[in-house]
């Protein structure tokens, strides 16, 4: 019954409300399922990513050396894995790095701990963190992809139901204004009813976006940290083994 009876009164509301309350109405209800779209559709890309980036790192995990998946994978990695797509270009870099040395795909994949990597001179490192930064910010760029676009839809539904209002509540005063009538409460009463719907609307809409947006932005920076953990873990391992001392030059 409480259900039915806020239901009645929104359509009561509604109905008496202007074409400029209604026009803002309908305007927040489209914001409304343009939020609700790309909340859905954002949950599922993080979720798939935190999923895609936990197995890449489990298949990179406890190798001998860095370049060995790139190897067995022939370079090639499902689309939509952050710390894949910086992993193949950095391994890109290195690659080519090593054919100019004359250095065969075969002495990577056989490559065991302690053994003297090829030493890689400070300019051929400092290209491969070029290219791994470079990376780096495309993928966060693409991690954070329409969380703006939903922060600002986040904050302009409140904004618009205050404006739709606002603008109700000066048409009703201006009616009563130019009203001589003893009945101008009765006939001011249902606009201002009105009027006050779009602000129930715009915060129906914002809030429990508020709180969404929120939940995403933790799976955002998340994500981001994990992604940037990587290629700084990945940099630090190609020094370890090819800047060694005992490397060979």
């Amino acid at each position: 019954m409480p259900l039915f009876l806020a239901t009645n009164i929104v359509f009561q509301a509604y109905n008496t409300s202007s074409w400029a309350n209604k026009g803002v109405v309908m305007l927040l209800l489209a914001l409304s399922v343009y939020t609700w779209a790309t909340i859905i559709s954002k949950s599922g890309e993080l979720k798939i990513m935190a999923r895609k980036n936990l197995k890449m790192s489990r298949q990179l995990h406890g190798r001998a050396h860095p370049a060995q998946l790139y190897i067995e994978a022939a370079g090639k990695f499902a689309p939509g894995i952050p710390i894949a797509t910086v992993y193949t270009e950095v391994m890109k870099s290195f690659m080519s790095i090593l054919r100019k040395k004359g250095v065969e795909e075969p002495e990577l994949v056989n490559w065991q701990p302690g053994a003297a990597g090829i030493k890689l001179t400070e300019t051929e490192m400092a290209s491969l963190r070029t290219v791994a930064e470079s990376e780096l910010s495309q993928q966060l760029l693409l991690i954070e992809s329409r969380m703006s676009m939903l922060a600002t839809c986040t904050s302009t539904a409140p904004s618009l139901g205050l404006f739709g209002t606002v603008w109700g509540i000066m048409e009703s005063f201006m009616a009563m204004a130019n009203s001589g009538s003893s009945l101008m409460v009765m006939k001011v009463a249902p606009g201002i009813a009105g009027a006050l719907l779009t602000t129930v609307v715009g915060l129906l809409i914002a809030m429990p976006s508020a709180i969404i947006y929120n939940v995403l932005l933790d799976r955002v920076k998340f994500i981001s940290v994990k992604t940037e953990n990587f290629t700084e873990e990945l940099i630090t391992s190609i020094a370890r083994i090819h800047t060694s001392s005992g490397g060979n030059s």
